[in-house]
């Protein structure tokens, strides 16, 4: 199991107090407990997968079982970008204020209210 710890001020992940983003290996036989440890709430991300004995190719986001598989991903995002990217720059940046949002079919959806 990897536990990602993504956003707050602090948290702790048995027993160790991590006070910057940070991931965390946990052995998945066995009790890992989740604190937050600041004020105001935390975030964590666990993933947890059991192995597929399948072949793993991977180069920058893309992960696949072959090389030729990889380069299918770059001939795909080289012609319709995943479907389209909806701003003028390959690496926008928004302001910090702005939050979390995603933009869907035109459509900028925001997240529940916290």
């Amino acid at each position: 199991r990897m536990l990602y710890f993504v956003e707050g001020e602090a948290v702790t992940v048995g027993g160790r107090a991590l006070t910057e983003k940070a991931m965390v290996e946990c052995d998945a036989g066995a009790e890992c407990a989740v604190e937050g440890a600041g004020a105001g709430r935390a975030q964590v991300l666990m993933l947890q997968g059991k192995p597929i004995g399948e072949p793993v190719a991977q180069h920058g986001p893309f992960v696949m079982n072959t090389q030729a598989e990889i380069q299918q991903c770059f001939a795909d995002y080289r012609r319709t970008q995943f479907g389209g990217w909806p701003w003028p720059d390959d690496a926008m940046v928004f302001p910090a204020d702005k939050g979390r949002f995603a933009k869907f079919n035109g459509t900028e959806e925001l997240p529940p209210s916290a």
